[in-house]
């Protein structure tokens, strides 16, 4: 039987090659950015994948949901799972689509609008909770890196 405490394992050598695995701390970030995510924003009853789509959304009014996929990251059936939700939710609107036969565009409804921009001190939190953790001098390299990794235009930073 190991006789070490938890916080000595997690803290020692012998753990070094799970720790030093990039897909094991960014699966470790995604459970810190949840934790968080719950903390803050729990009461509104919005994921961080359905507040994703809303955000996306709101900043492009009208995107058909094959746009809305492929700008907010997510798959279409993924998309089209949270979109039918958030419809159900009455966060937002499908309209007949204008740039193509089957494709509908999707668009905030009043009450879309008004859940975004009363969850936005709460998503402020959590962006200012996570980034805490990180020195002010490493935060623009940490968003640079993530951008490349996930292959987002992030340059505006």
């Amino acid at each position: 039987m190991n006789s070490k405490t938890h916080s000595e394992i997690t803290h020692s050598e012998i753990m070094r090659p799970l720790y030093d695995m990039p897909a094991h701390l960014v699966r470790r970030l995604q459970q810190v950015t949840q934790t968080i995510f719950e903390a803050e924003a729990k009461s509104f009853g919005i994921t961080p994948a359905q507040f994703a789509i809303l955000q996306t959304i709101s900043l492009v009014p009208g995107l058909e949901q094959r746009e809305v996929a492929a700008a907010a990251g997510y798959d279409s059936v993924t998309t089209s799972q949270i979109i039918r939700k958030l419809e159900q939710l009455g966060l937002l609107r499908r309209d007949k689509g204008s740039r193509s036969r089957r494709g509908q565009s999707v668009h905030l409804t009043e009450a879309g609008l008004q859940a975004l921009n009363g969850m936005k001190p709460a998503i402020d939190r959590i962006q200012t909770r996570l980034m805490e953790r990180l020195p002010k001098e490493k935060r623009t390299a940490f968003l640079q890196l993530l951008s490349e990794i996930t292959d987002v235009d992030n340059s505006h930073r």
